[in-house]
């Protein structure tokens, strides 16, 4: 099935490493990218307000049905990449993270492992409120050999998104600061001889675990 996929990242201090990932997915005819423009638009951008932003991503999201999230050191923190997720989960698209730090940007350097994105967003689903980290895969694309997998991967974020009705993408919040139910576990039990007792119970720790909380 051809697949067009929006990647949101870092521009400044990631695209070189964002054109590796994107030039790789393109080489075959039935795969598109959106959501690339080259330095000179990149400056035209910062001249426009952030509604002429907000818009160019809109049109760029347009027809995609998955947006790639190429997860470098500041990624989580940028305004647009937070957008882009947003408006990625209101209009139906599935999500894949890709960690692209232990990518060489133009001057051969490596970057540094940043926060993923996706675990500052929660959503209600039918299960209740739960991490888009928990709902959809993030992948290294070096180690995890992502030329030969990526296909595999998008097709997986696509089967994930239904675990988000359509009723429930409004839901969406983003909240950085919230402590994942792995980490309220972790911090509320001891752990001993690698296994985690705990006052709240087993099931808990087997629930996160289901859900990936401790990946």
């Amino acid at each position: 099935m051809a697949r067009r996929v929006f990647f949101s990242y870092h521009f400044q201090r990631d695209v070189w490493r964002a054109n590796q990932v994107r030039n790789s997915w393109v080489t075959h005819p039935d795969r598109e990218a959106a959501g690339f423009f080259d330095a000179a638009e990149q400056e035209e951008a910062k001249r426009q307000t952030k509604k002429a932003i907000e818009n160019w991503i809109d049109g760029q999201l347009g027809h995609t049905s998955v947006t790639a999230v190429l997860i470098g050191e500041e990624t989580a923190e940028r305004q647009y990449v937070q957008y882009e997720v947003e408006q990625s989960i209101k209009r139906g698209n599935a999500l894949l993270g890709i960690r692209i730090d232990s990518l060489k940007n133009r001057y051969g350097n490596r970057g540094t492992r940043g926060e993923n994105p996706l675990d500052h967003y929660y959503v209600d689903t039918e299960s209740g409120e739960v991490k888009l980290s928990s709902i959809f895969p993030t992948y290294r694309w070096k180690e995890d050999y992502g030329k030969q997998n990526m296909s595999e991967w998008v097709e997986e974020a696509v089967e994930s998104r239904s675990a988000i009705p359509a009723e429930k993408r409004d839901t969406l919040k983003h909240n950085p600061d919230k402590k994942s139910l792995a980490t309220q576990l972790i911090e509320g039990g001891v752990v001993v001889g690698g296994a985690i007792l705990l006052a709240r119970g087993v099931k808990e720790v087997g629930d996160a675990l289901r859900q990936n909380q401790f990946r």
